[in-house]
Order: structure tokens, then sequence, then C-alpha cells
């Protein structure tokens, strides 16, 4: 099982890939989880402001292809150190779940600093191009799939993941990265 944020969920509830979400191609991979404080972000805040991906991603909540979990707080120390980080309170519940969840391999994310914190408490972090990379590398997507969702998911991304993952899925030699 997959956790996701806010912003990754957003970004592939809002593109398509040969007429389908890219967000249907994620769920392909794992199920998804996310926390109420996502959903808050993802849903209510985005039916709120007549978002149509809100409304997508409310629709597989609803027919519980995504998961969503209450998460508790975490020692006042450990709060502290995560208050320090400036993390939003959608992040700060994405990391209480990573060290919750023991069913939970990895978390999805764009965002830098998510990554950085949870990476930085010894739980998996994929960038979203990572996903789609490793999914092809799995099988579940063949590499010009994993490519078009890619290309896809370009705007919503900073200028170098995509590239750095497009090349990555063509075997290009990047001197061993």
């Amino acid at each position: 099982m997959l956790q996701w944020d806010a912003t990754s969920l957003i970004t592939c509830a809002k593109f398509q890939v040969d007429g389908r979400l890219v967000l249907d191609y994620a769920l392909d991979v794992a199920k998804i989880v996310m926390t109420q404080e996502v959903q808050q972000e993802t849903v209510e805040a985005g039916l709120a402001g007549g978002y149509p991906d809100a409304m997508e991603i409310k629709s597989r909540i609803d027919t519980g292809r995504i998961e969503v979990r209450t998460v508790a707080l975490r020692s006042a120390s450990f709060e502290e150190v995560l208050a320090l980080y400036g993390l939003h309170p959608g992040d700060k519940a994405v990391v209480r779940l990573a060290l919750q969840a023991a069913d939970v391999e990895a978390t999805v994310t764009d965002d830098r600093l998510l990554w950085i914190v949870l990476r930085r408490c010894g739980h998996e972090a994929l960038f979203l191009p990572d996903f789609v990379e490793k999914a092809v590398a799995a099988g579940t997507f063949d590499a010009p799939n994993g490519q078009k969702l890619l290309l896809a998911l370009r705007s919503r991304l900073p200028v170098g993941f995509v590239e750095h993952s497009l090349r990555r899925l063509v075997r290009s030699n990047l001197d061993g990265c």
C-alpha cells in the first residue's frame, strides 16, 4: 500500500493519458491510502472551490479504491521537531501515518521538504516520477506508457524531474544517475 500526499493526488486527478486519469493508472499499481488531513485538502477544500479533481478523488474514496485513515499525534518532542520543519498540517499527518502504519510501504509526494523529512525519519519516499519509473520496472506499465504518464505530469513538477525520469526509462547513459 502506498500513501499519497495532497499535491501528488491532485496532480494525478487533473491529468489524463489516453482518456484515462493518471490517478487510475496509479491505482493499477497499488492501493492508495491518505490521511484525513489530506482528504480535507484534496476533497473538502477542492469541492468547496469547485475543482473537478476533488470529485474524482472523492469518487475513488467512495468506491473504496482510496482508503482514508486517522492518525494520532506522536510524542511531544517529535511534534516539536515537525513544527520546526514548518510543514503544513497535512504534511505532518503524512509523516505520522508513515511512521504508524506498517502496511504503508512508501509515500508518494512531489514536495521536496516532505520527501526529506520522510527519508530522515527512515521511511521510503518517492517523488511522483520515481513512482512511475518503479511501475515500469515492475512491468505494470510499459516504457512508452510510462513516458506518456510522465509527459502528462510535466507541467506540475519542477524542471528536471520528468526529463531525468524520461531518460532513465530509455536507459540512456546518465553516468550512474
